[in-house]
């Protein structure tokens, strides 16, 4: 019952909030407050499942089962809410993206709990159409941006669900019953050439979510161009239905197509990760900056996933869980120097530490993030992923250590360019510092990176529950362990 409620809430609110007056606001928030609490039994440990909707060779469409993986991340993606809508509403937006991101939660809600593929395709489906709806309602609302995307995510998950057709087929020929549900898929016994394309296939439908190298092409303008509270949960919160596709389908259904794709994901995501790195030192504007390194960290990301090693597989998970909230700590900044009529390229930036100590300060903490320093969310994550990597193909891992090398790079010149040095005579003669609610937004995310950080191994000792079930078939000795 805890899932369903967990969907239908925010889709609710939605419905709801052009009738809510001015307790819309309120309303949204309370709502995301509750999605939080609602998450946290399921952490405790207590399970909720729940089927309904039977269709004959179809199976259970309203088919849910809450798992450690899907409850972690969307213990995570109720995080994000909150912070967006506080974030939205210091900018004066109006109530109309509060809606989009109550049907954008419910629907990430749903990937990550769907039991039944159909189910899980409808969820990410509406997961495209509503991140679209909220870049192009947002910001500059740039229609290019938000068509680029909407044609990215929804062309590549047509080849996500043609490359489940033949293993539903081959399952219902094997077993004599045809259902779409998880537990049946699994199994596949098609050719390791056939899963190797098939995997390919899937790749592409969720690989673009990331975004992996090469369908990243979407993410700057999206970054860039829409609102920074959109674009925290774009993000932080979207990209997360793509490493869950990863993990939850891809892998368990087609295990031989994944071995076989090993060296291939290795190397796209190894470039990617560079690729990204070189983009972010290129630029001259903060926003791409911090769009072109959210893009190399979720590669790296990708690097843990497809290396089907243990450490790597780990440290993989805990690095989107800890990008969710630097990318919230980041895109606060600039939605903060927004709201004080600072641009963010670096002809209008440079000296703000001196008229906004609080701020300048936060930002060093949130960059250092970014940098991985040991202490800090990224670190356990960045490290675990390299060091697995390093096992399997010490080459690409190689390159991929080049990137975040370069990450370094980008943000300590990032903070030189923005916070350091003379005040910028462009800049406005009066600037406000943080107040009190801006500084608890930071203080929050800090707290939560710290924990991260410092309390890892707490985290990582049970990270063998939340792994997928199918992980011990795939992640063992004989595959780099």
């Amino acid at each position: 019952m805890i899932v369903s409620l967990l969907i239908l809430l925010p889709w609710a609110v939605a419905l709801g909030l052009s009738l809510a007056g001015r307790a819309a606001w309120a309303l949204s928030m309370a709502a995301a407050l509750a999605e939080i609490l609602l998450c946290l039994p399921l952490l405790a440990g207590n399970a909720s499942v729940i089927a309904a909707i039977h269709l004959p060779l179809l199976g259970d469409l309203w088919d849910l089962q809450s798992s450690p993986l899907a409850n972690l991340f969307a213990l995570t993606t109720a995080l994000l809410l909150p912070l967006s809508l506080s974030l939205e509403r210091r900018q004066n937006n109006d109530l109309h993206l509060a809606r989009i991101l109550a049907v954008l939660q419910g629907a990430l809600m749903g990937t990550f709990f769907a039991n039944n593929f159909l189910s899980f395709y409808g969820f990410y489906e509406i997961v495209a159409v509503a991140a679209a709806w909220l870049i192009l309602r947002s910001g500059a609302q740039d229609r290019r941006a938000a068509l680029t995307f909407l044609l990215y995510t929804v062309t590549t998950s047509l080849f996500l669900l043609l490359a489940v057709l033949p293993v539903y087929l081959d399952s219902g020929s094997r077993t004599g019953f045809y259902d779409f549900s998880w537990l049946h898929l699994t199994g596949s016994t098609l050719a390791a050439p056939t899963q190797w394309l098939l995997f390919l296939a899937m790749v592409a439908g969720l690989g673009v979510k990331l975004p992996l190298f090469p369908l990243h092409g979407w993410a700057r303008a999206a970054y860039v161009q829409s609102a920074p509270a959109a674009a925290l949960f774009l993000s932080g919160a979207t990209v997360l239905a793509g490493v869950y596709g990863l993990c939850h389908w891809a892998v368990p259904l087609l295990p031989g197509g994944a071995l076989l794709f090993r060296p291939d994901g290795i190397v796209l995501a190894s470039i990617g990760t560079l690729y990204g790195a070189f983009l972010a030192l290129s630029t001259s504007d903060l926003r791409e900056t911090i769009a072109y390194s959210s893009v190399s960290h979720m590669n790296l990301v990708a690097l843990g996933l497809f290396a089907l090693q243990e450490q790597a597989w780990s440290g993989a998970l805990f690095l989107s869980i800890a990008h969710a909230i630097l990318a919230g700590g980041l895109f606060a900044l600039l939605a903060m120097l927004a709201a004080r009529g600072l641009a963010s390229n670096w002809e209008e930036l440079g000296g703000l530490f001196r008229p906004l100590p609080r701020l300048g300060a936060w930002t060093l903490f949130f960059f250092l993030m970014a940098l991985g320093l040991p202490g800090l969310g990224n670190f356990p994550g960045e490290f675990l992923t390299l060091l697995g990597s390093f096992q399997v193909s010490p080459l690409w891992a190689g390159i991929a250590t080049l990137g975040m090398i370069i990450n370094l790079v980008v943000f300590l010149r990032a903070y030189e360019r923005s916070m350091l040095g003379h005040l910028n005579p462009r800049l406005p003669l009066a600037i406000a510092d943080l107040d009190r609610h801006e500084y608890w937004i930071f203080l929050l995310l800090a707290v939560t990176s710290l924990y991260l950080g410092l309390h890892s191994q707490s985290l990582l000792a049970d990270f063998t529950q939340l792994l997928p079930v199918h992980a011990p078939l795939v992640l063992g000795g004989a595959h780099g362990a």
